[in-house]
């Protein structure tokens, strides 16, 4: 104990002799001025691009869960949830995706989002005002925690997410499919809700067969 005492003694005094010699150079108690940033990079950094960049960040933070889908509602509600999303998904079957004209669905009431946030006019994807572009999908989409992982902006589906939905929001695994069991009573439950029930219970949901059907093939049991 008393020769390690008389090792780490030294080299406390040197730390200690090191920071005085620190705060000398930097002008005693006089306290340090600008941001992290300033300091490191000795400039000084244009805030309003940096208020600019984190406004746009906050509009990514939104993981509220939409409303219930209704069982029935007026052509002019389900086009208002609709409005929005069709400025950019022009090329789909049907906006409902159900191809009985009676159900009367928007965007939002299946998969959530905000369908008030418009298209700016003259802006595209990749060639011109893809900043303004890509700040209205960040307000209209539901971003998920994981934005390395899920390859945001695309919407291509990674290979084997596996589990990763897990530490999504369930407001962003609606947003992906909204038939996903964790959400689909939210999404369909008002006209399909005896059919989740039936299919949270189904093998293929518990997997229930996969032990029993090892320990048959397997002859751990008798029977």
């Amino acid at each position: 104990m008393k020769k390690t005492l008389h090792l780490l003694l030294p080299l406390l005094a040197l730390l200690l002799s090191g920071m005085a010699l620190v705060a000398h150079a930097s002008g005693g108690n006089k306290p340090e001025t600008g941001s992290v940033l300033d300091r490191v990079f000795g400039s000084k950094v244009d805030n309003s691009k940096l208020d600019a960049a984190q406004a746009r960040a906050e509009k990514r933070k939104h993981y509220e869960m939409a409303p219930a889908a209704p069982a029935a509602q007026s052509e002019a509600s389900a086009f208002a949830k609709s409005e929005g999303c069709m400025g950019c998904h022009v090329a789909s079957d049907r906006h409902t995706m159900h191809a009985n004209p009676a159900v009367v669905l928007g965007c939002t009431d299946c998969h959530g989002g905000n369908a008030s946030i418009t298209r700016p006019q003259g802006t595209d994807y990749k060639l011109k005002g893809v900043e303004a572009y890509r700040d209205a999908m960040m307000a209209a989409h539901i971003l998920p925690k994981n934005e390395k992982f899920w390859g945001w902006p695309s919407s291509a589906s990674p290979k084997g997410s596996y589990t990763k939905l897990n530490q999504e929001s369930p407001s962003f695994i609606r947003f992906i499919n909204p038939g996903d069991l964790r959400v689909a009573r939210e999404s369909c439950g008002a006209c399909h809700l005896e059919i989740i029930q039936a299919s949270e219970r189904s093998l293929m949901a518990t997997s229930a067969m996969l032990w029993g059907g090892a320990a048959y093939n397997n002859g751990i049991l008798p029977f």
